[in-house]
C-alpha cells in the first residue's frame, strides 16, 4: 500500500489548523460523547498501564490523555492548534501539554513506553511521516495505537452524509487537496498502513460507536459546527444543494429514530495497533 499525502501540504496544513482555531469547542460540545466510545479500547490497544511514560498525539479535547492519567499513565499530550490545546489542558489538568506537528514530533527517539493518537492521522497532510513519528519516539518493543473512522456505507452515519452530497451536491470543491480521508477505513487498509511502517504484531479492532442526537440534522448540525473537511465540503455547496442535502439526510435518519424522539446512529471506528 502507498500511504497517500496531499498534493498541497502547506495550503491544507493551513486549512486544517485554521479550521480546529475555529471549531475547537463545537467538537468538544458534539463529538467528545461519540469518540469517547473508542477511549478504552485504544488504550487497551497501546497496553497502558500505570507508571508508563505515554504520549497522545493529535490529543483534541483530551480524551485519551484523560483515561491514560486515570489508569496512572504520566502523559504528555500534543496538539498544532492553540484553542484545542487550551480546552484540554482545562479537561486534563494531570497531563503536560505541548503545541506541536504530528509530522515532526518536538521528542528524542525511543521518548514513549506507549503513543495513542485518536482520529488524528486522517487530519495531517503526510499521514505516513505521522506514523513514522509516532514509531519513532517509542521506545523499543512498545506499542502504538491509532483510531480512525469506519468507511461510508448504507448503514453509518458518514454513509449518509456521504451518500446525500453524492446526489444532491458536488464531491468535488476546490478545496485544499488532502490526503483520502478514508484511507485506512478498513482492516486490511489499517493494516498494511502500519505495517509499511514498520510496526510489527498489528491488530485491529472495529468500536461500535453509536452517535446519540436530538434531532433529525443532528448529524449536519454536528458536522458544521465541529468538524473541518466535511464542514467545508458543505460550505462549498449551492445554498439549493445544501437545502437538498439536508433534506436528503433528514429523510435518511429514519431508521435511526427512536421511540423517545432521539437517534442513534451507528459511527464506527478501527482501532490499529502495533508493536515497534
Amino acid at each position: 500500500m502507498t500511504i497517500e499525502s496531499s498534493s498541497e501540504p502547506q495550503s491544507f496544513q493551513k486549512f486544517e489548523h485554521d479550521g480546529w482555531e475555529s471549531v475547537s469547542a463545537g467538537y468538544e460540545q458534539h463529538f467528545t460523547r461519540l469518540t469517547l466510545q473508542a477511549v478504552q479500547a485504544t488504550l487497551d490497544a497501546a497496553k497502558i498501564e500505570h507508571g508508563m511514560r505515554v504520549l497522545d498525539v493529535c490529543t483534541g479535547p483530551g480524551m485519551l490523555a484523560a483515561a491514560a492519567v486515570e489508569r496512572g499513565a504520566r502523559v504528555v499530550a500534543l496538539d498544532f492548534s492553540t484553542n484545542v490545546i487550551a480546552i484540554a489542558r482545562q479537561n486534563v489538568p494531570g497531563a503536560e501539554f505541548r503545541e506541536g506537528d504530528a509530522q515532526a514530533l518536538p521528542f528524542k527517539e525511543n521518548s514513549f513506553d506507549a503513543v495513542v493518537c485518536g482520529f488524528g492521522i486522517i487530519h495531517v497532510p503526510n499521514p505516513a511521516l505521522a506514523l513514522a513519528e509516532i514509531r519513532r519516539v517509542l521506545q523499543p518493543g512498545a506499542h502504538a495505537a491509532v483510531s480512525v473512522w469506519q468507511a461510508p456505507n448504507p448503514t453509518n452515519g458518514f454513509g449518509l452524509l456521504y451518500g446525500a452530497i453524492k446526489a444532491h451536491g458536488n464531491l468535488d470543491v476546490p478545496l485544499p487537496r488532502g490526503p483520502d480521508f478514508f484511507q485506512f477505513s478498513d482492516e486490511e487498509k489499517l493494516t498494511r498502513a502500519m505495517q509499511e511502517k514498520d510496526f510489527r504484531e498489528t491488530k485491529i479492532r472495529t468500536v461500535e460507536q453509536t452517535w446519540e442526537l436530538d434531532d433529525a440534522l443532528g448529524v449536519l448540525n454536528g458536522i458544521m459546527e465541529g468538524a473541518v473537511r466535511a464542514r467545508g465540503l458543505l460550505q462549498a455547496q449551492t445554498e439549493a444543494a445544501y437545502r437538498a442535502i439536508s433534506e436528503a439526510v433528514r429523510a435518511g435518519m429514519s431508521p435511526y429514530a427512536t421511540s423517545d424522539g432521539s437517534y442513534r446512529v451507528p459511527m464506527p471506528a478501527l482501532v490499529g495497533a502495533g508493536r515497534k
